[in-house]
């Protein structure tokens, strides 16, 4: 259960450590912190595997912009994005729509 949590959400590992160590809940993270981690990802990703991770990102993204405001229209906006700076250029765009 907790492997499917963790799609979009890989700070889950962290807040469970955290409540298992003190009995506390923290806060869900800020979207500049999820901004950032999805940057992250996605640098590292086409640092990895080159271009054709995008196309492999498009799902991670999706995973991590659910429940956003308009996520949905976000969403099938990216599928047909295929280069690492259109990527990035369209997740800033939105993020400040937030």
């Amino acid at each position: 259960m907790i492997g499917r949590g963790s799609f979009g959400n890989p700070w889950i590992f962290k807040k469970i450590s955290h409540f298992l160590k003190t009995g506390e809940k923290l806060p869900d993270p800020s979207l500049e912190e999820k901004l950032e981690i999805i940057k992250k990802h996605i640098n590292l990703a086409v640092e990895e595997k080159g271009e054709i991770a995008v196309k492999e990102l498009r799902k991670h993204i999706a995973w991590y912009t659910k429940n956003l405001k308009n996520s949905s229209d976000f969403r099938n906006s990216i599928n047909q994005i295929e280069t690492k700076e259109e990527l990035l250029q369209k997740i800033e765009e939105y993020f400040k729509t937030l």
